[in-house]
């Protein structure tokens, strides 16, 4: 009788999951039938940020899937998007309907109502703490922020930097490179270095930036050009890069590797749909695709080597590649929204330092 009675619970239980199962689906089938057509309508998509161009041409399966959707790019870094984006919404006539910057970034935009928020069925097989309460933007791909790279003709394997201590050595003088653009790294660091009290140790991080700008590192304007002149013997070391362009110079032959270690900060790599995007329906099935399994994969093995968040997805190459240097979930602390979003105070402070400290005016 109890074996009857276990049975008939566990089949009323499998029967329950099936009927949700079927319902998910069949709500994902309808949003996205109703987004298909109105973008049918719109046939375009403005993608706004400092790889728009890599998203637009390198993503086929996406033109495959929706080929009446013509795809532009607006190539700019964070700061500029940003302004573009304010300075749009202010004269109402937005141009950017997905915008593809850091965490901080969008974050900004959400205070000041310039996201829209959408619902993407992909999303449940996401982490819950990979997305920001509130909704209005994605965060996709974990973003492995590594310690640096280097020059693999220029920096021998027995020299290559394993602690935080190797990384202010000396013998480094006249040899790295840093980019302008990392000015909220010291507040990273102050909060990966915080006490067992939560206490920020920003004098611990303002001391390890002296040291490193004792070095004399070359300055970059960004992040894809500094790696190129790392590429090309410039330099030997560049301090804390973004790692999708050394990732991209491997696999064409360039002397470029990666070195991390315990712990760095990994960000997300985020994008957001524009409040008053002209084509919030082809925004919307970009956004839809790339939080798919199959999005997750195409990404992470043509456009970035980031790391897929989606527990379904596989990482393509060049996700592989940054694991194989280092850059793993066990080697980075993927941070949760709430720790990733520093307040503006801790920005001016961090930005106002790095500024100082590096020279730039």
């Amino acid at each position: 009788m109890k074996r009857a009675i276990h049975f008939l619970l566990s089949l009323i239980i499998m029967i329950f999951a099936i009927s949700l199962i079927q319902q998910d689906k069949a709500f994902s089938s309808s949003l996205r039938d109703t987004m298909i057509a109105q973008a049918k309508k719109e046939k375009q998509l403005v993608i706004g940020g400092g790889n728009a161009d890599e998203t637009r041409d390198e993503l086929v399966n996406f033109r495959k899937m929706y080929p009446f959707i013509a795809m532009k790019a607006i190539v700019a870094n964070t700061a500029s998007t940003i302004n573009r984006i304010v300075a749009e919404s202010r004269a109402g006539r937005m141009s950017t309907d997905l915008v593809s910057v850091g965490t901080d970034a969008l974050e900004m935009l959400t205070e000041e109502k310039l996201l829209q928020k959408m619902e993407f069925p992909h999303l449940k097989d996401f982490p819950a703490e990979t997305q920001p309460h509130h909704g209005y933007y994605v965060q996709a791909f974990y973003n492995p922020r590594v310690q640096g790279a280097y020059n693999t003709d220029l920096v021998p394997p027995n020299e290559v930097p394993r602690s935080w201590e190797d990384m202010v050595d000396p013998k480094w003088k006249d040899k790295t490179m840093i980019s302008s653009t990392v000015d909220e790294l010291p507040a990273r660091l102050a909060w990966l270095w915080r006490g067992k009290d939560g206490k920020w140790d920003w004098e611990r991080s303002f001391d390890f930036f002296r040291k490193l700008e004792k070095h004399k590192p070359l300055l970059a304007s960004g992040m894809r050009g500094g790696i190129n002149r790392l590429a090309a013997g410039e330099t030997a070391i560049f301090w804390f890069p973004a790692i999708g362009a050394p990732a991209r110079l491997h696999f064409s032959g360039a002397p470029v590797g990666l070195f991390a270690f315990p712990k760095i900060i990994g960000p997300f790599r985020s994008f957001g749909i524009s409040k008053g995007a002209p084509n919030p329906a082809s925004a919307w099935l970009y956004l839809d695709y790339l939080t798919s399994p199959q999005g997750q994969y195409d990404y992470t093995e043509l456009v970035a080597a980031t790391l897929p968040a989606n527990k379904k997805a596989k990482p393509g190459k060049l996700a592989r590649w940054v694991m194989s240097q280092g850059g793993t979930l066990e080697n980075i602390v993927p941070l949760s929204y709430a720790d990733l979003v520093h307040s503006k105070a801790d920005a001016k402070k961090s930005a106002d330092f790095f500024f100082e400290i590096m020279g730039i005016r």
